[in-house]
């Protein structure tokens, strides 16, 4: 029966030898996937590197390499020497509903950066009443200030990095905002002032041909003439009866979108009305160096999101590390459980590690791993479309100012043409309905030219839009982007 026990004894104690050899190995195995899962997590303790992209020199569009200095800062449209202008875009900088929630969702970052910076603060407790709780020291009737202090130092750092670049991409948006907000500001302008040019031009077109239309019904009634030519004619007075309608619509549109962009009830907007006088060749940025992309709010706003979701892997693996407690209560307490006068010191201090593992830490830490690299992607993908826009920019750019510009020519050469017919009208060599026609002629060209100089005007708003310029202008009376 001893040698039983004996070999019953020397089992149990290898048993429990074996179990506890396969605890602390387990525990070993559990503390070294730590200490890597936090070495691995230090790593993303830093600021995030932007991913090398291949970017040009210059444009491919680009016909020279003149650089504009300062060009977010730059007032592109006061070259346009329109006061009307200057004063709708001063109002759309500061009415514009846009503007104002990008302002808004500004003050909000500005204020998650505070609240993280301000946690590195103790936060202090009052206490005062009653207890009987043996954890306390029983301390009856007691008062006191209890300042406590918990923090994960790394969790806290990855949260202030997170919400500084939170900061900058809403101030990146609010930019972009602006950015858009002058461009639709001018190109809507514009496009109102060549509308209502192109309304004066076919009322023009619309009186001669009406001119035209009486002395051919004329030249019927005195058989000279057939129908033939007198529907043709009137069918152009239809058409043209049609398009002044539809100029007159578009009015209406343009004065409503403009009136929106200020943020008030649909009005007529003020404008100079001298789209004829307007030249857009001369305030031509031409071509800059494809470093301007720098200036960007759409690439900014990739940039600062990239590094946001880099901190917030860094604020997933720091779930990993421990936290701080430090803590000290100071007051005076009856003592005993008793309920008399507070009338002994009552003081209590805890510094402690508290660390906790909770399995999802490592689900959350490839989540936003997933998340981190998508952004890498979107980042070359919004740098990628830049290049594309902007060189696209400077191609309709310059191809539209060649197009006006031969347009504009053969505006010349048909208003030279109608100088010549009124001379022969003059001289008795052509009647009066053919020099009707010439200047009918003369009417559809004024037109085709008014088109493509509004098509010239809005690639040169896009231009300046595609690199960035005036979203930083300021004036005295503007106060959107503080």
């Amino acid at each position: 029966m001893s040698i039983n026990k004996t070999i019953i004894t020397k089992t149990t104690i290898n048993g429990e030898q074996m179990q506890l050899s396969r605890i602390r190995n387990k525990f070993s195995i559990i503390f070294t996937v730590l200490s890597l899962s936090c070495l691995a997590g230090c790593s993303w303790m830093r600021e995030a590197d932007l991913p090398p992209i291949n970017q040009p020199s210059n444009f491919r569009s680009a016909t020279s390499n003149t650089v504009v200095e300062s060009l977010p800062y730059l007032a592109w449209w006061q070259q346009l020497n329109d006061t009307q202008l200057n004063r709708f875009i001063e109002s759309s900088l500061a009415n514009n509903l846009d503007i104002q929630v990008a302002l808004a969702n500004l003050e909000q970052a500005k204020g998650q950066l505070k609240q993280i910076q301000l946690s590195w603060i103790p936060f202090v407790n009052l206490y005062a009443g009653y207890s009987s709780n043996p954890a306390f020291g029983a301390p009856g009737n007691f008062y006191g200030i209890w300042p406590q202090y918990t923090l994960n130092i790394p969790s806290l750092i990855n949260q202030q990095r997170f919400a500084k670049y939170n900061l900058q991409t809403q101030q990146a948006i609010t930019d972009s905002v602006r950015l858009t907000v002058i461009s639709e500001a001018v190109a809507g302008y514009l496009t109102l002032m060549a509308q209502q040019r192109q309304l004066e031009l076919l009322t023009t077109l619309n009186n001669d041909i009406e001119q035209l239309l009486q002395f051919e019904s004329a030249e019927i009634k005195l058989g000279i003439s057939d129908d033939v030519v007198f529907y043709g004619i009137k069918s152009q007075h239809e058409t043209t009866l049609a398009q002044i309608e539809l100029a007159k619509h578009n009015i209406t549109l343009s004065n409503n979108a403009l009136s929106y962009l200020i943020n008030a009830n649909p009005s007529q907007i003020a404008n100079s009305n001298n789209f004829a006088q307007l030249s857009f060749g001369k305030i031509n940025p031409n071509a800059l160096p494809a470093t301007v992309l720098q200036n960007r709010p759409d690439i900014k706003i990739a940039q600062y999101q990239l590094q946001a979701t880099h901190a917030s892997v860094g604020i997933a693996y720091s779930n990993l590390f421990p936290a701080i407690q430090l803590d000290k209560f100071m007051g005076m307490a009856s003592g005993n459980s008793g309920r008399g006068t507070p009338n002994t010191q009552a003081d209590m201090t805890d510094t402690y590690l508290n660390w906790g593992i909770n399995p999802s830490t490592f689900g959350q830490i490839e989540a936003q791993k997933g998340a981190y690299q998508a952004d890498v992607y979107h980042y070359i993908q919004t740098v990628r479309k830049a290049i594309r826009d902007t060189d696209d920019s400077l191609s309709a750019n310059n191809h539209y100012n060649n197009n006006y510009s031969r347009i504009n020519n053969a505006l010349t050469t048909t208003e030279s043409k109608y100088k010549l017919q009124q001379g022969l009208y003059n001289a008795g060599m052509i009647s009066y309905p053919q020099l009707i026609k010439n200047k009918i002629e003369v009417d559809s060209m004024l037109l085709t030219t008014n088109q493509a100089k509004l098509q010239q005007a809005l690639t040169l708003v896009k231009l300046y839009q595609e690199l960035a310029g005036g979203y930083k202008y300021e004036s005295q009376n503007t106060n959107t982007n503080k």
